[in-house]
């Protein structure tokens, strides 16, 4: 009888397991997700108006930006970082197709690192594989905390564009965040979006 518990009690812990996993939205299509990437870029913009970028006050100068891939978020961000620039240092950019007619004395470029979410589980839960298809696997929170997180990272460059010289260089980072306590009858906020 004590081996048959022993037996029940390892294969039960082996069922519930204690996880800890990171999965990044591929499509922003819930309020929540896209609450959370446009909070993070609208944090990033704000700590612009922090940088040290005193020359291009009352200037017209060329934004640049670099992504893995070009999307709405993308031009979202480099909007938003505008406008920014713009009540912030009075800046104005040229447009795309005027870069040949107006020359600027610099060239603002964004190399983002992020824009996305990501969803974290930490705690235990028991797995429910399915064979058939593997990839529609899930489990049950028995006692896990669920976090869910809008990650923006942009480095900056500011180049001289007559002597293509940098000027000035940083890394802006925005986190913002939105977590769930979450057992198999009932869930509640542990935070919510800030």
């Amino acid at each position: 009888m004590l081996k048959i518990k022993i037996i029940f009690v390892l294969s039960l812990l082996i069922s519930v397991t204690a996880c800890s996993t990171r999965e990044a939205g591929k499509q922003f299509a819930g309020s929540t997700e896209q609450r959370l990437v446009t909070y993070s870029i609208n944090q990033i913009a704000e700590d612009f108006a922090k940088e040290p970028l005193e020359e291009i006050t009352n200037q017209t100068i060329r934004l640049q930006s670099h992504f893995v891939i070009q999307n709405q978020v993308v031009d979202y961000a480099n909007a938003r970082i505008q406008n920014q620039l713009t009540e912030t240092f009075g800046t104005k950019f040229v447009a795309n197709d005027q870069l040949f007619d107006t020359p600027t004395k610099y060239t603002l470029k964004l190399f983002y690192t992020s824009l996305g979410t990501d969803r974290d589980s930490a705690g235990f839960s028991l797995p429910i594989i399915d064979l058939a298809e593997p990839e529609r696997s899930t489990s049950i929170s028995i006692l896990a905390v669920d976090m869910y997180h809008g990650i923006s990272e942009c480095n900056y460059v500011l180049i001289d564009t007559e002597t293509n010289q940098v000027l000035k260089k940083g890394t802006l980072k925005a986190r913002v965040k939105t977590d769930n306590f979450t057992t198999p009858i009932f869930s509640f906020p542990i935070s919510d979006i800030d």
